[in-house]
């Protein structure tokens, strides 16, 4: 950045805008550690990167590799720091640190997601530069800076950050292209959208955008539309492309045929859901919760009108800009798995079509009110600024209550801190509901746990017998029934110990119930911490029972 750009007040206001948002990230990265389950999802980065390390396939193609390979590269920077400080001798000794020495593993993808949603909102700022003006740039970074579901999810070791960010860079870059039309921006434009797709297939989306500025290009070299064809900038665009996408896809020429069988699990899974939850219309779903509470309804409203506003306006930026989100929402509500993170790289957009309609209706009124039009004047640009933050501050709020949340040591660790302080190693429990709800023990007590297997209990493999020493229930509004047979024991020869309470089982506070993570969208103020409740039972005298072997 030139040093005269540096002395002008949009870009200390851009400053201030993306240190707020770097703080609302990078505030609580540390969320449950050391329970590794807070994001059930981020152990299968870390295992895939982890296998990168050893030399070894991971086996794993739910996503594309360029993000795993990332959070491998960050783990090497790593041992590079290891190394020096006397921690590490050699790589294995750094991927074998893994089960006694968990933490670093995984702040390394959580601050990769954290720098992504943060370099984003800087991005947003970009896009608004180039559909409309300086103010509506800053505004809209502004809005995603504070959007809670982009805030929320770029504290999580996953994909879905990272992949936004290509996918807002990919989608600047095809406007530079149009407006250029230089072959080289065609090119760059091409290889974000693969950087994209390679992170996680969904960016393959941005093949519309593409197809949009390519048939603006056919449209502008009428009567002679074939020579398009013939274009050197249609083969940068696919090459560029192509070439990037195939870093995150090595799988699909060394091990074609189990990347096929994990891509007709993972369509099966698209086709099904969630069994348990009669879900309803994925478009109206994604409106009425995944946006409404992702957003904020005054946001939400605010962008939805925006929309209509910026094809009308700006019709040849607003076809490319808007072409990716309307389509990704299109194929986002027709699957059956409904997560509301499927929504994150629609929200950008989002933040930008409410910061167009509103600097829009600002200059309009304005414009009605002084007959003057131009450049907005100090007084009318802190009108812009007093309606932004208006619109902002719910969302600015509840995302302070979240990171407040997310400090909070985890119920799942005040549980495990509980027992290893109180109950005596080789003690024998069963915990009840969802195992993404169960909290995790140190090896060093040997807890003799009974696992659900659907059927019945098992200890170290073998049937269980007797009755368990402790009883854990755990209560959630997310899916996590108490199986029968733990209730019976309960009736008689038990007594509560001690009552957990994490979370408030009102039925208005929002979940995402296809989602393994405890921390809900609204009514933060009225949550202690992440994680069930739970309620601690202890059994009275008798012999106690443990596995087929006895105790």
């Amino acid at each position: 950045m030139p040093f005269t750009a540096m002395r002008r007040p949009a870009f200390w206001l851009l400053s201030v805008i993306v240190a707020l948002a770097a703080y609302v990230r990078f505030r609580a990265l540390s969320f449950g550690l050391p329970f590794t389950q807070a994001r059930p999802d981020e152990t299968f980065i870390i295992d895939a990167a982890r296998a990168m390390l050893s030399g070894r396939s991971p086996q794993f193609f739910d996503y594309p590799w360029l993000y795993i390979g990332t959070v491998a590269l960050g783990d090497v920077a790593y041992f590079v720091w290891g190394w020096f400080a006397g921690w590490f001798g050699s790589i294995s000794d750094m991927v074998a640190s893994w089960p006694t020495h968990w933490t670093p593993f995984f702040l390394i993808p959580r601050t990769l997601s954290a720098i992504s949603g943060t370099l984003t909102v800087v991005l947003v700022y970009r896009l608004g530069r180039q559909v409309r003006d300086e103010a509506t740039g800053l505004v809209a970074a502004l809005f995603l800076a504070f959007a809670f579901i982009h805030a929320r999810d770029s504290h999580f070791g996953t994909t879905d950050a990272m992949m936004t960010l290509f996918i807002v860079a990919a989608v600047s870059a095809l406007v530079d292209a149009d407006r250029s039309q230089r072959p080289s921006r065609y090119g760059v434009a091409g290889v974000l959208a693969g950087l994209a797709s390679a992170t996680k297939y969904n960016a393959v989306i941005l093949a519309v955008p593409m197809a949009i500025v390519w048939i603006l290009r056919v449209s502008d070299t009428r009567p002679r539309p074939l020579a398009a064809l013939r274009d050197v900038r249609l083969g940068y665009l696919v090459l560029g492309f192509v070439a990037a996408f195939g870093v995150g896809i090595p799988f699909v020429v060394i091990d074609n045929e189990a990347f096929m069988v994990a891509m007709r699990n993972l369509a099966g899974s698209m086709r099904v859901g969630d069994p348990r939850l009669e879900l309803q219309n994925g478009w109206l779903h994604h409106l009425q919760l995944s946006l409404r509470y992702g957003l904020g309804v005054p946001m939400l409203i605010t962008a939805l009108a925006g929309v209509p506003l910026m094809l009308r306006v700006t019709p040849r930026v607003g076809a490319i800009v808007l072409s990716f989100p309307v389509a990704y929402y299109v194929v986002a509500g027709s699957i059956r798995n409904l997560f509301f993170r499927y929504t994150i790289p629609v929200v950008p957009f989002l933040c930008l079509t409410a910061a167009f309609l509103l600097c829009w209706a600002v200059a309009r009124v304005r414009a009605r009110w002084t007959s003057e039009s131009g450049p907005l004047p100090l007084s009318w640009q802190a009108v812009t600024a007093l309606v932004a933050l208006g619109l902002v501050a719910p969302g600015a709020a509840r995302v302070m209550e979240l990171d407040r949340v997310l400090a909070a040591t985890d119920n799942r660790v005040v549980i495990a801190n509980w027992f290893e302080q109180n109950v005596p190693p080789r003690s024998s429990l069963v915990q009840s509901g969802s195992r993404f709800g169960h909290a995790r023990f140190g090896l060093n007590m040997a807890y003799k746990e009974w696992r659900w297997t659907g059927r019945g209990f098992t200890v170290d493999g073998a049937p269980a017998t007797g009755k368990p020493e402790w009883i854990l229930l755990q209560e959630s509004p997310l899916p996590s029934a108490t199986q029968d047979v733990i209730t019976e024991y309960l009736r008689e020869g038990y007594v509560r110990v001690a009552k957990f309470k994490a979370t408030t089982l009102d039925p208005d506070i929002v979940y995402d119930r296809q989602d393994a993570f405890f921390v809900p969208f609204n009514g933060l103020n009225r949550i202690r911490r992440p994680g069930p409740n739970f309620t601690l039972y202890k059994r009275l005298g008798g012999s106690l029972g443990g596995s087929a072997a006895g105790q």
